[in-house]
């Protein structure tokens, strides 16, 4: 009965979109249609993804400009305020790390001593703790040590433990295992700040870490990202030359590119403590803290009952500015990430959608909220705002359709995400894609990483669409040049006739959870652990908060919850995600770790077998 229903409710839909003027034509119409043009999206990209914009990172006046080029285009599609200050909810957030007082770094052996000036021979990590500390020198190669026992740096070359207690470390970015993620057992330790955790665990003061020769990596210094985390790696951390390194070695009778040459052959460690070496360290940084928001606009629906019932519009209105997080360009210039398809493009296809939805208005039954979620490239923190709000809790929320990056079809194939988060999506998918002809690909995983996994955790069916991923990902190339507009008009129009549909059910799509899958026993390479839990990038607490757990995960077998604080991982204190990581790593699939969380103000311990993945 359920089925015939259903089947029934599309052909509802079928019939109704009619009216709505569905389906995807290349029109003549110029800018300001209230059909869905490669004009209009053209026009709106080209704004938003214009230099005057400077990559529209949170915070900045890029970001106001945004902002008000989207509340001026809801005004002139008479889409009512949805904020709770006229169509802006606003929300604080960190964006990047500053130095903040003297910084210094100091080198040197046999009692004698170099000072280093920073920015150019040095450069401290956004990851450091501030302070200041002096001792002896150790290297201790790419720093990784495995829970296997197989591979450890803190050991010498005949495998005796080396004690750097009070010592600050000299150790090489990545590992011996290559550059393939996919064959390389080292992968999980590259991580600078795990390093650096794990330094501090054995009782070091201090980290300093350098390129070395066989990387293929210039000698040049770590960049002073902000990880969007607001705990330190709990001492302090800095970058410097290779140069430095190596000459430091060399007058003590040690050859960089020859033990990293033998260390990457053998994946046997050479750590050492280098006599009378001595190294003093100083860092003063801060993480600096901005106003940015969400903007968001309401149309009401027709119908009294159903008007109450909202669909949710969205794509997210941030990108990286110069580059201050998340950039994946290797360069050391400072240039300008536009961001045009990541996002420009879907937050055009939301205003597009907005426009031709009022213009159709009075044949709307439910009523739809369009969101220009912000802070989105920093871990979804518009949308995780916006979720836990009573904004949210205001509006009933049946449904929320996501679009980021849809500007660069090829080939006609589009990727759908969040297909198994309602029965209804891959029928009504199917059934409005005849007007198009899309090679679709349906991902029935719902809590990826844009903000359609934030509606997710609250049980609300989801779709994300997306063109795919690019060189041009991240990086200051991704520009409108390398738009398809025609493409991306064309996604546009589908995504509004999903919309078109959901209005014209008779009653609310069903929600249902994904179920996850276990890989035990498959090779993976590099086994990691599996437990299931999915972070509240927004929370900036003292522990990790989840928003949620996969379903028939670890996690949920171990009973972790949505908004528990995970406090404790086996034996490790857990003050963040990346402390998370760390803990997970001294583990294999099948160990059982006791687990302790924040649940209503009370710590809960439980217990939990790791899976892998």
């Amino acid at each position: 009965m359920k089925r015939f229903r259903r089947r029934i409710q599309l052909l509802t839909a079928s019939i109704v979109t009619a009216v709505f003027i569905t389906g995807f034509t290349i029109t003549s119409d110029g800018p300001g249609s209230k059909n869905i043009t490669k004009p209009d999206m053209m026009k709106h990209i080209t704004y938003l993804a214009s230099d005057e914009l400077q990559g529209r990172f949170p915070g900045t006046a890029g970001d106001d400009l945004t902002q008000e080029y989207i509340i001026e285009e809801f005004k002139k599609y008479k889409i009512k305020p949805g904020g709770d200050k006229g169509y802006v909810q606003e929300f604080d957030m960190y964006t990047h790390v500053e130095l903040a007082g003297k910084n210094g770094l100091s080198i040197g052996y046999s009692g004698t001593a170099t000072d280093y000036a920073i920015e150019k021979d040095f450069q401290p990590l956004g990851y450091s703790s501030s302070g200041s500390v002096s001792g002896g020198l150790a290297f201790v190669g790419y720093g990784i040590s495995t829970p296997d026992g197989k591979y450890n740096d803190y050991a010498d070359k005949d495998g005796n433990p080396l004690n750097v207690r009070g010592k600050i470390l000299l150790v090489m970015r990545f590992s011996p295992g290559g550059s393939d993620p996919h064959s390389n057992p080292f992968d999980q330790f590259e991580s600078g700040r795990i390093k650096a955790m794990k330094a501090k665990e054995m009782g070091a003061a201090g980290v300093i870490f350098f390129n070395g020769p066989d990387t293929g990596e210039e000698d040049k210094l770590i960049k002073m990202t902000f990880d969007n985390v607001l705990h330190d790696a709990g001492i302090p951390v800095v970058s410097c030359k290779r140069e430095i390194v190596s000459k430091l070695l060399s007058a003590n009778g040690y050859d960089l590119k020859s033990i990293q040459d033998k260390i990457n052959e053998s994946k046997i460690p050479d750590s050492f403590e280098i006599p009378d070496g001595n190294a003093s360290i100083e860092v003063n940084v801060k993480a600096v803290k901005v106003v940015t928001d969400n903007v968001i606009g309401f149309l009401e629906g027709k119908d009294p009952l159903l008007k109450n019932e909202v669909v949710v519009i969205g794509a997210h209105k941030d990108h990286l500015g110069y580059g201050m997080y998340g950039s994946l360009y290797g360069g050391s210039d400072k240039q300008i990430h536009n961001g045009a398809d990541d996002n420009a493009s879907g937050t055009a296809g939301m205003l597009e959608i907005a426009q031709k939805l009022s213009a159709n208005r009075k044949d709307l039954r439910r009523s739809y909220l369009f969101m220009a979620f912000g802070g989105e490239e920093a871990g979804l923190l518009g949308s995780a705002y916006f979720t836990k709000s009573p904004l949210f809790e205001r509006r009933k929320i049946i449904a929320m359709l996501n679009m980021d990056m849809i500007g660069r079809l090829s080939d006609n194939k589009l990727i759908i995400y969040g297909t198994g988060s309602s029965p209804y999506w891959k029928p009504a998918l199917d059934s409005l894609n005849s007007a198009y002809n899309f090679k679709l690909t349906f991902s029935e995983e719902s809590s990826g990483r844009s903000d359609h996994a934030s509606f997710y955790s609250k049980d609300v069916p989801v779709l994300h669409f997306f063109t795919g991923t690019h060189k041009d990902y991240h990086a200051p190339s991704d520009d409108v040049a390398l738009i398809n507009g025609d493409g991306a008009a064309k996604v546009a129009s589908y995504v509004y006739d999903v919309a078109v549909a959901l209005n014209t059910l008779s009653s609310k799509p069903e929600f249902t959870k994904i179920i996850a899958t276990s890989n035990e026993g498959r090779s993976m390479g590099s086994v990691k652990v599996y437990v299931g839990t999915i972070p509240d990038y927004s929370y900036s607490g003292t522990g990790m908060k989840i928003s949620g757990v996969k379903e028939g995960s670890p996690a949920e077998k171990g009973g972790l919850k949505a908004e528990d604080v995970i406090l404790k991982f086996g034996e490790v204190e857990v003050n963040d995600i990346y402390s998370y990581m760390f803990a997970m790593s001294g583990y294999k699939p099948g160990d059982e770790v006791e687990i302790i969380v924040k649940r209503n103000e009370e710590n809960v311990p439980l217990k939990v077998q790791l899976g892998s993945r």
